[in-house]
């Protein structure tokens, strides 16, 4: 009878003084939360169209033939076009763009020439589904009709313009853009003091997207 009343306090005996139970294990760490659409989507492309209307500037300088006087403008124009955009991440691009405008020469026989461009850019955009953009670049700008009215001339040009795309779907967006394209003018055509002629350039386009993963900048709570 003895030994039964002393086998539990020989057991607690054999414990290890001062060891405690061991303790539940920790809960596991909540899992991150998931990252916002945007911040997963790098290397997107965007390649689309572009139509509209161009502006030239009455000072233009696309001379191929020695500068009349007075000067000889080209009429407003139906502008179209197709565009190539490569954005590593969405906030940011660089993206090449070609135009050709029919026009006219603004004088009273009203004879045809076109206008042209091939120009590239770097884009700085918001990561929203309504997206706002700005652009800076450089390129060429050239117009040709017949030698006796201006002749056949490419210049160098630059440009800066903005717009607004919107994504009506991961897969689509439209865009509304403006345009200031910068060229040498009829003053530096002439062998006068250097000066510039600014065209103005506004299109409506479509483009198809791969690579984004949704239209939102913040996911769903």
């Amino acid at each position: 009878m003895t030994l039964v009343l002393l086998a539990p306090s020989l057991a607690r005996a054999d414990e290890p003084a001062g060891e405690e139970p061991a303790a539940e294990a920790a809960p596991a760490e909540s899992e991150a939360k998931p990252k916002p659409p945007w911040r997963k989507e790098l290397h997107m492309i965007e390649v689309g169209w572009l139509m509209g209307a161009l502006f030239p500037a009455k000072d233009h300088g696309l001379y191929g033939v020695e500068p009349p006087n007075p000067t000889r403008a080209f009429k407003t124009g139906f502008d179209i076009g197709l565009r190539l955009a490569y954005l590593p991440v969405r906030f940011v691009g660089v993206e090449v763009e070609g135009n050709v405008s029919p026009t006219k020469v603004d004088v009273e026989e009203g004879k045809r020439s076109v206008l042209f461009g091939l120009r590239a850019h770097v884009i700085l955009q918001l990561p929203t589904r309504i997206t706002p953009f700005i652009v800076a670049g450089g390129g060429m700008f050239g117009g040709s009709s017949k030698d006796e009215l201006i002749g056949k001339k490419v210049d160098g040009a630059l440009h800066v313009g903005g717009g607004l795309k919107i994504y009506v779907s991961k897969w689509v967006a439209l865009r509304f853009d403006g345009r200031d394209i910068v060229t040498p003018s009829y003053a530096k055509a002439a062998g006068r003091e250097p000066s510039f002629a600014h065209h103005g350039e506004f299109t409506i386009g479509v483009s198809f997207v791969w690579g984004r993963k949704g239209t939102k900048m913040w996911p769903k709570s």
